[in-house]
């Protein structure tokens, strides 16, 4: 898959994969005439990055979590405490969210009251 179809796909731009890619997020990305062709394994990556980026892990957090993912199974504890540790930041955000919208609910009735 070329990259403007992964950039479709995923809803990013093609700047962002090659930043991925740059900063050691996406491993080598096979190139067939010098132009990326994105496999299953890269689609995988950047599904990952998205889903772990959008519940708060910074790019750095990422990069570490891969590089010690490539180290096997060696660093699996590790990995699981990681991503633990962010489902809980994650859950924790959920909440306050929930607690933010019941209060504009709330004021959203007290407005419309007043219509």
């Amino acid at each position: 898959m070329k990259i403007d179809a992964v950039a479709q796909q995923f809803n990013i731009s093609t700047t962002t994969i090659r930043y991925y890619e740059r900063e050691g997020l996406l491993g080598p990305v096979k190139r067939v005439n010098g132009i990326r062709e994105f496999e299953a394994t890269d689609l995988d990556r950047i599904d990952f990055i998205l889903c772990v980026k959008a519940c708060g892990m910074t790019l750095g957090q990422i990069k570490h979590f891969l590089a010690i993912y490539q180290q096997g199974d060696a660093t699996v504890a590790e990995r699981l405490a990681i991503l633990q540790d962010q489902l809980v930041q994650s859950e924790e955000k959920v909440k306050q969210l929930k607690q933010s919208m019941k209060h504009l609910k709330i004021k959203i009735e007290d407005v419309k009251a007043l219509m």
